[in-house]
């Protein structure tokens, strides 16, 4: 495809040798980068520092909205130069290495009051699901069996019948009533 030899072999490097497709996603990414052409070998000898480092607040603000913590937000964005998307992507392949103790500081409180509700039981019952009909998501469509009267009913499409062995196990969404 002609990119530059230093280019590809930093798109290895920093998607961490996962696959062809990431890295060369990583490539055309950043072909336009000033460094994109400087050997591997000197960026990595260039001293780093957290102190050098300046977070992007308004990343930080956008990955919490999305229901991670700061001290995550953070982390990923150091590890990804600030690169929102990269960052949201980071997050998700490196859960593992994010997991943080409870913060078990006012969780009580809120064990007390959910315990103390007195809206029902806590028994449920599947009432419907809705499941996929094809090779792949990309071909077919869905459609949802209901258990109407105690027996299950396929809706596809315009076409409703009688379903004998609903694939529950093979569902996307479940719906469940409080029995």
């Amino acid at each position: 495809m002609g990119f530059p030899l230093e280019g590809c072999r930093k798109g290895v490097y920093h998607t961490g040798n996962s696959n062809i497709e990431a890295a060369m996603n990583w490539v055309v990414e950043h072909m336009g980068d000033a460094d994109f052409e400087v050997p591997l070998e000197s960026l990595q000898s260039a001293p780093t520092t957290d102190a050098a480092f300046s977070v992007n607040e308004e990343a930080v603000g956008m990955l919490s909205s999305m229901g991670f913590t700061r001290d995550q937000a953070i982390k990923a964005l150091k590890a990804t130069d600030n690169n929102l998307e990269r960052a949201a992507d980071w997050i998700f392949s490196h859960a593992a290495d994010l997991e943080e103790p409870m913060d078990t500081e006012g969780t009580t409180g809120q064990a007390v009051a959910t315990s103390s509700c007195r809206d029902g039981g806590s028994k449920y019952k599947l009432t419907a699901f809705i499941s996929h009909m094809g090779t792949s998501t990309m071909v077919g469509h869905y459609v949802c069996h209901i258990l109407k009267d105690g027996r299950w009913v396929i809706f596809n499409d315009e076409k409703v019948a009688l379903s004998e062995h609903p694939p529950k196990e093979l569902a996307y969404v479940y719906l469940y009533k409080r029995v």
